[in-house]
């Protein structure tokens, strides 16, 4: 029999790494566990970048974010009246036309300036929002997209009403297609500082 202290050391700690990895095997080897669903997703469809996307426009006071489907319109709004009639483009990429509209879900200071908000393709022009004295007034008319082409966002008559003002309009672009209920919404924040 060895007395050596050393070797009983060394003998303890393996006795308990080989109680320990028994242990755990031992408590491993049960595993309780229940499926109840197992949903699996495909598409039917290929993923495909969208035909009508927003585009920044001449005018230099857009920012289109990713994929083109939200954008900012910020325009320094001054006492002496100005327009920006290429705010913001909207390209139709696609082979079938669509209707537009710009329609507001939010605002915020809205006594701080006056503004018109309008679509046109260079020929014909259609107000969508106007901001006056306060109160918002909203057109519900839709503007044709023809196929593979482009029209614009324009802010006319931008004015402020109190110095250092700064009203904030969130607006949507419903882009719908022709003959259908079927719709889908872009956000256009409009930010006039």
């Amino acid at each position: 029999m060895n007395k050596n202290p050393a070797y009983y050391s060394f003998r303890k700690t393996i006795l308990l790494v080989i109680a320990t990895a028994l242990l755990f095997a031992y408590q491993s080897r049960y595993a309780l566990g229940i499926k109840y669903y197992t949903l699996e997703i495909y598409a039917n469809a290929p993923i495909q970048s969208p035909l009508i996307i927003l585009a920044n426009g001449s005018s230099n006071v857009s920012y289109t974010y990713i994929n083109g489907t939200s954008a900012k319109i910020s325009i320094d709004a001054t006492s002496s009246v100005s327009s920006y009639n290429y705010s913001l483009n909207v390209i139709n990429d696609g082979i079938e036309s669509a209707e537009v509209r710009l329609e507001y879900c939010s605002f915020m200071n809205l006594n701080d300036a006056n503004a018109t908000l309008i679509l046109h393709n260079e020929t014909i022009t259609m107000t969508q929002i106007e901001i006056q004295g306060g109160s918002i007034t909203q057109y519900p008319d839709y503007f044709i997209l023809a196929s593979n082409s482009t029209i614009y966002i324009g802010v006319q008559n931008l004015v402020e009403n109190a110095p250092g003002g700064y009203t904030i309009l969130q607006a949507y672009l419903r882009i719908k297609t022709l003959n259908t209920t079927t719709y889908t919404f872009y956000t256009i924040t409009f930010e006039f500082t």
